[in-house]
């Protein structure tokens, strides 16, 4: 029995359908409780669907908690490219799941080439 936080995700599941953006979110949530999408202490990942009055578009946000308290984001991109059209359920699941990883990770390495790029001789505080 699927609770009110699973991702409604069944064979014909297509996170780019409209009404579906909840499902995007809901999967990357669970799969992190469950320990299945794993991160650095102290940090998550959030799909973030932005409603434009068109078919909408999404970014990703990390959230970090220590040493102190920093949000993270993507650039907004259009739902069309989260996954291909033709993949739908568990392949677009694990599309998704791929790409939070993935962008959690680029995230990452941005703040630390920012963080990095800070601190070079010439730079100042």
């Amino acid at each position: 029995m699927r609770s009110a936080d699973s991702p409604p995700i069944g064979m014909a599941w297509r996170p780019t359908d409209p009404g579906e953006e909840d499902g995007a979110f809901l999967l990357v949530r669970t799969a992190q409780a469950a320990g299945l999408v794993t991160s650095t202490e102290g940090m998550t990942i959030t799909f973030e669907f932005i409603d434009d009055g068109d078919e909408g578009v999404f970014r990703w946000l990390l959230d970090v908690i220590a040493p102190t308290p920093l949000k993270l984001a993507s650039v907004s991109e259009a739902m069309a490219v989260l996954v291909e059209p033709e993949v739908s359920g568990v392949p677009a699941a694990m599309a998704v799941l791929r790409e939070a990883v993935r962008r959690a990770n680029l995230l990452v390495q941005q703040l630390s080439d920012y963080v990095a790029a800070r601190n070079m001789p010439g730079h100042g505080s």
